[in-house]
């Protein structure tokens, strides 16, 4: 397979290349100190981004609203038996009036996962409550649309903006300058939110069909009049940008010969990924799509490691092996590339 250097995608194959194997100046876009990590999908990565980006950042609050919890589980591998103050703590006050308002729930990484012994990291535990968020939150903003005159606005602003002015007093008190929120694939509730919540969000996306398509309905969630998002707008119209889209589970060419030529697959997806982002600049932190397309290969055995032993990608060493459901699973080379990719998204964004 024969790529055409001279085609839309040379530039952002080029760099990634020298992403790998030379030290390229960070992507030329803003930095904002909190994204969201989100894509209306579940099996992309979200979340396996977010732990290996909350490791590289240091300094950094990372806030799980999706119920299911794994990014909770990885901190702290005893999650799910802790009954912990939760996110859902820190929103339900601004929806149920006479609630005590949290603080200082966020806790610290290390003392529950020793790969952060050296990191200045915190996290808000999620819970499998926020699966009722969304009625509870739909409840709380048609009672506010009840209210006359310029308190509705006011008791609306305060609902959309609870998780940003919690995640605002969490990291003072943790003395942390970044954050991090991992989403659940549905947009009703702690997503909602959490867009809100963010400066800008990363989407991560696979080499396949279903990621793009879910691409497209982020996008149209952002920009449709009939959306959820655009239905319940606070007061000053607040509607974040996307500062990445990282494509997730990329493979390589092994032809004789080849080198740093994506395979077919891959080669498919990147084009129609910066089709669609530069269809929809408009949503994006700059104006020229090659600023916001990373590359990231697939994990293979160092994922499953990573996840089976909360660990990050970055200590994971060429040749570590476990077994993994009775298969034994090796750390391969490639971990050296997916190392350089994380390290290069991260000092990108902040």
């Amino acid at each position: 397979m024969e790529l055409n250097m001279n085609s839309a995608i040379s530039y952002i194959i080029d760099r990634q290349y020298d992403i790998v194997n030379s030290a390229p100046e960070p992507l030329p876009i803003p930095k904002f100190s909190t994204y969201a990590i989100c894509n209306l999908r579940g099996g992309i990565g979200k979340t396996s981004l977010s732990f290996n980006l909350s490791y590289e950042a240091d300094d950094c609050l990372a806030v799980d609203t999706c119920p299911q919890g794994n990014l909770s589980y990885f901190y702290d591998n005893l999650y799910f038996q802790n009954n912990t103050t939760t996110v859902k703590d820190l929103i339900l006050p601004y929806m149920l009036p006479g609630l005590g308002k949290a603080s200082r729930v966020a806790k610290r990484v290390s003392a529950s996962n020793l790969h952060f012994s050296q990191k200045h990291t915190f996290y808000v535990a999620s819970t499998s409550d926020l699966y009722t968020l969304p009625s509870q939150m739909s409840t709380a903003i048609n009672q506010a649309k009840s209210i006359s005159g310029p308190q509705q606005a006011v008791a609306i602003d305060s609902m959309l903006y609870s998780l940003r002015n919690e995640i605002k007093r969490e990291m003072t008190e943790t003395e942390t300058k970044k954050c991090l929120i991992d989403t659940s694939p549905f947009f009703s509730g702690a997503t909602h939110l959490a867009w809100h919540a963010t400066d800008a969000i990363i989407v991560p996306v696979r080499t396949d069909q279903q990621s793009i398509n879910s691409l497209n309905l982020l996008l149209d969630t952002l920009s449709n009049p009939a959306s959820e998002f655009r239905r319940e707008m606070p007061s000053d119209g607040h509607t974040p940008k996307i500062q990445m889209v990282v494509l997730t589970h990329c493979a390589w060419s092994t032809a004789g010969g080849a080198r740093n030529i994506p395979n077919q697959q891959t080669k498919v997806y990147v084009e129609k990924v910066r089709d669609i982002v530069n269809r929809n600049i408009q949503h994006f932190t700059t104006d020229n799509p090659d600023n916001h397309i990373i590359l990231l290969d697939d994990f293979l055995g160092s994922g499953r490691i990573s996840s089976a032993l909360s660990k990050p990608i970055s200590v994971l060493e060429a040749g570590d092996t476990m077994r993994i459901n009775r298969v034994r699973t090796t750390v391969n080379e490639s971990v050296e590339k997916i190392k350089a990719e994380l390290k290069y998204i991260s000092a990108s964004i902040w």
